[in-house]
């Protein structure tokens, strides 16, 4: 019997490993608040059901094991969950001020736009033309408009509503 409940012990101290290590990255991925309290949950019920389980026997070996696999396995698809729909977020909508990083026409919220994604910064643009001329000379307007911005990576396109992956030749 000493053995099941040392199998018990790894595996809840598994589990807050797994849980704790969760929680941290997903306040660096800037993650919703619904994924981080959910971990959180799962992580004490875990610490929970291994006491129950251990020291008042309440619940069997068997069923506090598989909550453990059950959290374990939750807590690993709740930071995929978290990482694809930090990924697939829309972009912070424009500002009363925000320009088409092109041309300079002020971008609306209720007109169709394209915002380009470099690095952590955004990009304007009031049109896809607008930005594919952008990065046709990247370069140049860098230095001419004085912008200090990373590798492009994608575009959001409000007509579609997502994220597209830039090409090779594109950037």
């Amino acid at each position: 019997m000493h053995e099941l409940a040392h199998i018990l012990i790894i595996l809840v101290g598994l589990l807050r490993a797994i849980g704790i290590a969760s929680i941290i990255a997903l306040i660096f991925l800037g993650a919703r608040v619904r994924y981080i309290f959910i971990t959180a949950i799962l992580t004490v019920g875990g610490i929970f059901t291994t006491a129950l389980s251990f020291l008042l026997g309440v619940l069997s070996f068997f069923h506090a094991v598989v909550y453990e696999f059950f959290a374990i396995g939750s807590i690993l698809a709740m930071l995929y969950w978290a990482y694809k729909d930090k990924k697939n977020a829309p972009p912070p909508k424009p500002s009363e001020n925000t320009r088409c990083a092109l041309c300079s026409a002020v971008i609306r919220e209720n007109k169709d736009y394209v915002v380009l994604k470099c690095a952590d910064q955004y990009l304007f643009f009031d049109s896809e033309e607008h930005m594919k001329e952008f990065l046709k000379n990247i370069e140049e307007y860098k230095k001419f408009k004085k912008l200090n911005i990373g590798k492009p990576e994608c575009y959001y396109s409000k007509t579609n509503g997502r994220w597209i992956q830039l090409k090779q030749e594109e950037v």
